[in-house]
């Protein structure tokens, strides 16, 4: 029974487990991080077991690469499926599941346009497909983005971030622009997001025109940052859009945590009746598979073929995302993620409250971080709350001391209100003992 979830029998790196997080520790890169000392038996919805017979409820939906959890019915047949047609399909032959699911992605894309897709391996692969179109298109070379924004890890997509995860590489070209990063929810400006008229970007503006004159290609960002998880004012979304089309540049919106469905819309930029001139998706998009897709208009992606001659997409890749599309469609997950994550974000509001910090989000993405808090004590403290959530059976993650919470589309309702009774728990008790240690 779901109700009898989380269930913590036994300590999580005992008998065979530790055995193998030794092996793990030998053998991969410090730069491999685990986020917790669980070895996986599998996951089943938003269930992860481990092999110690311990289940904990999934707040992450797999780190956000499995919107609708694990071993979903018609993801394992279409994987199955898959199998039994062939596990890789070569580029140079046709194949109609490809061609569906370009079809069925053209559909819900918010493109200036006719529609065309390219398909990578990766999200991080399909950031770098963006930027060279957009250079080949355009025949410019610099591209504007924004601190604090995080692209991939791939080297063009990893130059182009400038978040805490990519601060360690040393990789920087001179064709980047690092723009002024939108952080409504804590203005370094200190002014209102619906009255600022976007300052922001003006700075940014100023920096396009002065360095790169008549040479911008493109303007890549995230419509909502995992970082801070404020949905940008529509007033800040015009004058984006402004911004591009002033200096010339396409705008590029990097999608990958944010769609399919994630924010209660298809894509993020439908909050916005926004229209790009590219989208790149992700992992998410194939339920954790590996997979890549820059959307763009016609004219964009119009290239020679030497320039992409190797797409990607495994058939199981493919296979696994036109599932993934009709399963969210057929159950009604767009319409679900933004009525639960209604709930979800007014409960996350009043736990925010009692640490002081704030609440932000779209759909089934919400975060909670604190604002005018010492860095170090505010990534401290949201640990803590991972670490003791994580004791009781509740998986959450965090990007800096920003707590997320991602819980699967289709989550069920008693572990969607067991995992938020946890959460209120342990934030009880930190919030006791942070006001306890101040007297």
């Amino acid at each position: 029974m779901r109700k009898d979830f989380p269930k913590i029998e036994r300590l999580p790196t005992s008998g065979n487990a530790a055995n193998i997080i030794s092996r793990d520790a030998e053998m991969m890169s410090r730069s491999c991080r685990r986020m917790f000392p669980i070895v996986v038996k599998h996951v089943e919805g938003s269930i992860v077991f481990d092999i110690n017979d311990n289940a904990y409820i999934d707040f992450t939906s797999g780190f956000g690469t499995l919107p609708l959890g694990g071993r979903h019915p018609e993801i394992i047949k279409a994987l199955k499926a898959g199998i039994e047609k062939s596990p890789s399909i070569p580029p140079s032959l046709y194949s109609e599941e490809v061609v569906e699911l370009a079809e069925e992605i053209a559909r819900i894309a918010p493109i200036r346009g006719d529609v065309r897709i390219l398909f990578r391996d990766s999200g991080s692969e399909a950031i770098d497909a963006a930027v060279r179109a957009a250079r080949w298109h355009s025949g410019k070379n610099v591209v504007l983005t924004f601190l604090r924004e995080y692209h991939g890890s791939t080297e063009i997509a990893s130059i182009l971030s400038t978040s805490l995860r990519a601060r360690g590489s040393s990789s920087r070209i001179l064709d980047v622009i690092y723009g002024f990063g939108r952080d409504c929810a804590a203005c370094p400006l200190d002014l209102d997001s619906e009255r600022c008229r976007a300052e922001c970007l003006k700075l940014s503006r100023e920096l396009a025109e002065s360095v790169a004159p008549d040479d911008l290609a493109a303007i890549i960002f995230e419509p909502i940052n995992l970082r801070a998880p404020m949905p940008p004012s529509a007033s800040y979304m015009e004058a984006l859009t402004r911004l591009a089309r002033d200096v010339g540049g396409l705008l590029v919106a990097n999608e990958r945590f944010t769609a399919p469905a994630r924010t209660g819309r298809w894509l993020a930029l439908d909050h916005w009746n926004l229209k790009v001139d590219a989208v790149c998706l992700g992992e998410q998009l194939a339920s954790g598979l590996p997979l890549g897709v820059l959307i763009a208009r016609e004219e964009v992606l119009n290239l020679e073929p030497s320039e992409h001659d190797a797409c990607g997409g495994s058939i199981l890749s493919v296979s696994a995302a036109l599932a993934t599309l009709r399963v969210i469609k057929d159950e009604g997950l767009v319409e679900r993620g933004e009525r639960i994550g209604r709930r979800l974000l007014r409960r996350a509001g009043e736990l925010a409250e009692e640490l002081g910090w704030k609440a932000h989000g779209a759909g089934m993405l919400v975060g909670i971080r604190p604002l005018g808090e010492d860095a170090r004590a505010a990534k401290k403290r949201a640990r803590i709350i991972l670490d003791e959530c994580f004791r009781a059976g509740l998986l959450l993650w965090r990007i800096g001391a920003t707590i997320l919470i991602t819980p699967a589309l289709n989550i069920e309702e008693e572990l969607f209100e067991k995992g938020l009774e946890i959460l209120g728990e342990k934030v009880a008790e930190i919030s006791r003992r942070s006001q306890a240690s101040s007297i």
